[in-house]
């Protein structure tokens, strides 16, 4: 079956991202994080699992990677200053960049559909909230709801037209999917249950979203439509989940 997006997955050492979108070579390339000189590091190999090279090398750890759309930078996290903060790198490695500075921890980037932002969690108020910076590392602030019923919130996926971000958060006592705007209005919870929904992925005509639940007793990758509405599950699988058609 043809890969809508892309490969996240966990398996034990190494998380892997496939560019979704992007042209040229980029568009059959995989930027991962891997463990296995002894830190996390990012990597790059084709999609066949072909010609890996190593991007990143320090003492840090350097994790989370997402391309950014033109397939020509690479967004990650990294506590190369001593906190988790959001960097940015050109996709050969060269040119690292840092687009955030605080005391807490920033992670989970992703980019805009047009570039232009990124959007991340930060634990900077003292919970798990939402933000966006600028690519170019200026106006970073808050999505996310402070108070009241805000909750832990991660995960954050932008939809292909960049005027929602779907995430998940545990606000209504347990983990759920929700989805708003993408200046932080609007904010709408698409499943309740009492199990565990995670991490959203959007479909690429933004019509669907993926996501990853324990609901029929294991963890399962489900889809379901961009209102919330007719969930099903696309079977068992090992990965954190993604698109397949």
């Amino acid at each position: 079956m043809p890969r809508w997006i892309p490969w996240r997955l966990s398996l034990g050492v190494a998380m892997v991202a496939l560019l979704a979108c992007g042209s040229g070579s980029y568009a059959k390339q995989v930027v991962f994080s891997s463990d296995s000189d002894g830190n996390s590091e990012i990597f790059v190999m084709n999609s066949d699992g072909s010609g890996v090279r190593q991007l990143t090398e320090n003492e840090a750890t350097d994790f989370d990677p997402a391309w950014s759309p033109s397939g020509g930078e690479v967004v990650f996290s990294s506590d190369r200053d001593g906190d988790f903060e959001i960097f940015v790198m050109n996709s050969d490695g060269s040119g690292v960049r840092q687009l955030t500075e605080n005391d807490a921890g920033d992670f989970d980037p992703a980019w805009s559909p047009t570039g232009e932002k990124i959007v991340f969690v930060s634990h900077r108020d003292g919970d798990s909230a939402i933000f966006t910076v600028d690519a170019d590392g200026f106006d970073a602030h808050r999505l996310s709801e402070d108070g009241p019923p805000a909750g832990s919130d991660n995960g954050p996926e932008w939809s292909p037209d960049g005027k929602a971000i779907a995430f998940f958060s545990d606000r209504d006592g347990d983990s759920e999917i929700f989805v708003m705007n993408s200046d932080g209005s609007g904010v709408r919870q698409l499943t309740e249950n009492s199990d565990l929904d995670l991490y959203p992925l959007w479909s690429p005509d933004g019509k669907a979203i993926a996501f990853f639940s324990n609901r029929d007793g294991d963890l399962e990758m489900f889809v379901m439509n961009a209102d919330g509405s007719d969930a099903s599950t696309l079977g068992h699988s090992d990965l954190w989940f993604d698109w397949l058609d």
